[in-house]
């Protein structure tokens, strides 16, 4: 018999599907209210506002580090967990806040839109805390269906259906490796359970070719999903063609829970195999990083340009797998909360400053901007400082701490091609710095944003510069959270 206490892991996930539910019946019963007094947003930020509470609360609640699995084993609500669904939630109330503007140039002001959202990072949050194979693909999917109408919403223009199609066919197929990976792993150990899937793997008895086989179709099914090289290729068009709110949310949110999900699956359930899956993350890193990099520099569009940026840094991740688990978590965890901050700034810049039927989207369109918008213009500088790497800033901490994982774990080649990659992508990121600050107006004026995506960006530009500042905090917090692995 299910308990309230056993209920606690999944309170946060089940009062964001709640208060999905209620806001698209205020869109059923709502008589074509005025854009301002559409209450979508407000409702949204409340049920994110107790679904971070409910988060921060668990472990209080439980008393014993949040350590207690919860649904049959299923779920667990640990410190990993925690962290990962604080980082979720406040990811999306940031993307909430750039909605109601951008949603009235575009018409997807709408209450399923904020609905999807929030089942999707529901479903985020029981990616992140699934210690068992079935109900982790259940999260998964419940995630991916949400995002894949999410991409699909502006119905008039054919780049956004071309990008949801494009997004379903690829997210079906990944689903599929990655299910029949899951199969081929509980016939070979008999359980989906990642503790015991674990013990088992330590006997020397099983299957060789059968266990390499699952093996490979669980990396190339999570290798769709953090949009690592050469499972890429959906990225620059889901990105380009999606409306880019739901990017900012793909960008920050989806990647910081696919690889939540990597970081469970490899540390805990298949730690005896990793021998074998850390030369072929390593060996994914190096191509990721490569080929992302070279990738962005011939890009003229934005969102591509930054699309491509985040398959590189999805490679400077994966450098942290072959440390430690302890200090692989650490990094990877330090890196994903800058980097979540650091695309809400940038996507959620691009989306600002949209007016109907019109967003920047070259690096001629940002002309002048600061000219014209100085502060956006300073934000926007950070934020491609922190992609690049620049000291004093989150991506400067993170990417030091994932490069120190590498050579921790003996692997100080993926920190060489790392530093060397980071080199290069400080071209194509201070080109943007560049057309803004040395190059004269140009083209129409951008609107003056709204005060809600104002909110949204400073949160996003206070989070980087207090990261690379005061990284202790949160470090210290990260430790914490990761302390069971080992």
């Amino acid at each position: 018999m299910i308990g309230a206490r056993d209920l606690l892991p999944v309170l946060p996930a089940l009062v964001l599907v709640v208060t999905g539910l209620v806001v698209i019946l205020l869109q059923a019963g709502a008589r074509r209210p005025q854009p301002g007094a559409r209450p979508f947003a407000a409702v949204s930020l409340a049920g994110l506002a107790l679904a971070f509470f409910a988060t921060w609360s668990i472990p209080k609640a439980q008393g014993c580090g949040a350590c207690t699995p919860s649904l049959g084993g299923s779920l667990v609500g640990d410190g990993l967990a925690r962290m990962l669904g604080l980082l979720l939630i406040a990811t999306a109330a940031a993307v909430v806040l750039l909605v109601p503007a951008y949603g009235r140039k575009t018409d997807t002001d709408r209450g399923e839109v904020y609905g999807l959202m929030l089942f999707a990072v529901a479903g985020m949050l029981g990616l992140v805390s699934a210690v068992e194979l079935v109900a982790l693909f259940v999260a998964l999917e419940i995630m991916s269906v949400s995002l894949y109408a999410l991409a699909g919403l502006r119905r008039a223009q054919a780049r956004s259906q071309e990008a949801a199609l494009k997004y379903f066919v690829t997210g079906a197929f990944s689903s599929a490796f990655l299910l029949y990976g899951i199969a081929l792993l509980y016939g070979i150990t008999g359980t989906t359970n990642l503790a015991r899937i674990a013990s088992a793997l330590a006997s020397p008895s099983r299957d060789p070719t059968t266990l390499a086989v699952a093996l490979g179709l669980l990396l190339v099914g999570f290798g769709f999903k953090v949009a690592c090289v050469p499972f890429h290729m959906w990225v620059p068009d889901v990105y380009e063609g999606a409306p880019t709110t739901v990017t900012t949310l793909m960008a920050a949110a989806v990647k910081a829970a696919a690889f939540g999900a990597l970081l469970r699956v490899t540390l805990f359930g298949l730690a005896p195999l990793a021998y074998k899956w850390r030369p072929a993350l390593a060996g994914l890193a190096i191509l990721t990083m490569i080929i992302g990099n070279l990738a962005a520099l011939a890009q003229s569009n934005l969102k591509r340009m930054l699309a491509y940026s985040s398959i590189a840094h999805a490679g400077y991740m994966l450098t942290a797998f072959v440390a430690a688990p302890a200090l692989a978590a650490e990094a990877v965890v330090f890196y994903l909360a800058g980097y979540a901050a650091v695309s809400v700034g940038a996507f959620g810049a691009l989306a600002a400053l949209t007016r109907e039927d019109r967003e920047p989207s070259t690096l001629a369109d940002l002309a002048g901007l600061a000219e014209r918008r100085p502060a956006l213009a300073a934000a926007i500088a950070v934020f491609m400082f922190s992609l690049t790497g620049v000291p004093v800033t989150a991506g400067f901490v993170g990417k030091l701490m994932v490069f120190r994982a590498a050579v921790a774990g003996g692997w100080a080649v993926l920190a060489l091609v790392g530093v060397a990659m980071s080199l290069v992508s400080a071209y194509y990121y201070l080109r943007v710095v560049v057309a803004m600050y040395m190059r004269p107006p140009t083209g129409e004026e951008w609107p003056r944003i709204g005060g809600a995506a104002a909110v949204a960006l400073t949160f996003a530009l206070l989070a980087i510069l207090w990261l690379g500042v005061e990284p202790g905090r949160i470090l210290d917090s990260v430790r914490s959270a990761v302390t069971g692995l080992r």
